[in-house]
């Protein structure tokens, strides 16, 4: 949304702007030096001739903001001058391309972002031809008086015209007499109830009272147990120990008796 302090309402110029063109700021200020402080017809000269590539974008800015000064705030063509036109530096669009070795060098692609201010000579329009086919100079129309706002205010006006007739007509006609309403039906008396039967009473009988639960029985009481045999204590205060009992060795047994006399093997 655009700065209202811009706005043609406060400074009295017309704004064309075009952002990203594909030129460096530098070239597109060579050709703006040319034409700035020049009406419009002389730079759109001047920019039809020019040798360099960038004249083209700014002939499209330029037709901008000619076409926003005559449709939105209703300027005449011959009176505009070019009041202010600058270049700003865009973004930078990085590549590179291969060198020798494998190595690889950078190419910067800039943008610039031009800007072109409009002012009128004269402080009177034209506007388009009447009916009669006449035309006639008026003064600067302010901001947000357009040609719609005035074909809207026009059918505006139209319709009230057409309300206000319309009113009169229906005040002059006689109203119609209304008509009656008819008389409200009588309600039919309510239907009595009707007596419950024998089922439906037993099933709304009360419930028999539970029965008590037994009593559960005492359990009987636990049987105390026996107390320990105190072990006996030493005349020092200290436990007696059992001397250990000496450990049986079996008998050798004795070697067999033969009966061969001394001296004699088998």
């Amino acid at each position: 949304m655009a700065d209202k302090r811009f706005s043609f309402a406060n400074t009295g110029l017309v704004r064309a702007e075009a952002r990203h063109v594909r030129s460096s700021a530098r070239k597109v200020r060579l050709v703006l030096e040319d034409i700035r402080g020049r009406s419009v017809i002389d730079a759109r000269k001047q920019l039809l001739f020019s040798p360099r590539a960038v004249a083209k974008d700014i002939e499209l800015v330029l037709r901008s903001a000619v076409t926003n000064a005559e449709v939105n705030h209703g300027l005449s063509p011959d009176d505009l001058v070019i009041h202010e036109a600058f270049a700003n530096e865009g973004v930078t669009i990085k590549r590179f391309k291969p060198r020798a070795r494998g190595r690889a060098s950078k190419i910067r692609k800039r943008t610039a972002h031009i800007t072109i201010l409009l002012r009128s000579l004269s402080g009177g329009t034209v506007i388009e031809s009447t009916v009669d086919g006449t035309t006639e100079t008026v003064a600067p129309k302010k901001a947000g008086d357009s040609a719609r706002s005035k074909r809207v205010a026009a059918s505006q006006k139209a319709d009230g015209a057409e309300v206000a007739t319309d009113a009169a007509e229906v005040a002059e006609k006689p109203k119609a007499a209304a008509k009656p309403k008819a008389a409200a039906k009588p309600k039919a008396p309510a239907k009595p109830k009707a007596e419950p039967t024998e089922a439906a009473a037993a099933a709304t009988k009360p419930k028999a009272a539970a029965k008590p639960k037994a009593a559960a029985k005492p359990k009987a009481p636990a049987k105390p147990k026996a107390p320990a045999k105190p072990k006996a204590a030493a005349a020092d205060g200290t436990a007696e120990k059992k001397p250990a009992a000496p450990r049986k060795r079996a008998p050798k047994a004795a070697p067999p008796k033969t009966d061969t006399p001394d001296g004699e093997k088998d």
